[in-house]
């Protein structure tokens, strides 16, 4: 008999206070089922007026530092948004990828490789027109299969910035700390918005349901609760 076990994800979460495991194994439990609240958001491809790449993020609060876009190289758009001129680099990484492992593609200590497509989004929240790029570290088979890169504030997106020099937007302050002053690592915590037009100043928890709000009120995104 088999089942389909993600329709019961929240019930086997809700249960798991109640059940006489180890701690332990209940954080196992907790990370296989790796449920994530966050925001579905819109980002349409540049000179199109229908075509749209989804990308879900538990961080909306970060959105004003979006400097590219990521697809996974098994993503449908790939193809789509590649231009002649990127056509033969995209293609030789896509057979690149094919050759590794997706364990592989998820390890932290494997240096960062992607390609650009030629091809931009509109950022939603600022119209800001940012390069759609192809990148082993983004699954398929996670969220939608595209992730926008905020590389001040995500580790991952870090380190493929500084290693293609794409540029690291600060938005999210640390407190104490100078909004002039360039990263030197990624900022993942909460902190002051900055950077972000009308949100500036707000905690970033408090702006994360703020741009949420804002996404929907623009009908460019919409809540979600995702799980692995």
């Amino acid at each position: 008999w088999f089942f389909k076990i993600t329709n019961y994800a929240e019930e086997l979460l809700q249960h798991l206070d109640k059940i006489d495991w180890p701690e332990k194994t209940k954080t196992m439990q907790r990370n296989w089922i790796g449920k994530s609240v966050g925001t579905i958001i819109q980002f349409t491809i540049h000179d199109s007026q229908s075509e749209i790449i989804e990308v879900f993020t538990t961080r909306p609060d970060t959105l004003f530092g979006v400097s590219y876009v990521v697809l996974a190289p098994e993503h449908p758009f790939v193809e789509k948004v590649t231009t002649s001129e990127n056509k033969k680099s995209v293609t030789e990484y896509l057979e690149f990828v094919k050759k590794e492992t997706e364990i592989e593609r998820q390890s932290t200590a494997k240096d960062k490789t992607g390609v650009f497509t030629g091809s931009y989004v509109i950022n939603p929240i600022n119209n800001e027109r940012v390069p759609i790029w192809v990148a082993d570290y983004v699954l398929y088979s996670y969220g939608t299969g595209a992730v926008m890169g905020v590389p001040g504030h995500d580790e991952r997106d870090f380190a493929f910035a500084k290693k293609f020099s794409l540029p690291i937007k600060k938005v999210i302050l640390q407190e104490g700390a100078n909004e002039n002053e360039e990263l030197q690592s990624a900022f993942t915590e909460v902190g002051t918005m900055c950077n972000s037009n009308q949100f500036n100043g707000l905690n970033s928890e408090i702006g994360k349901g703020k741009i949420s709000d804002e996404l929907e009120r623009i009908e460019k995104g919409k809540r979600k609760v995702n799980y692995r």
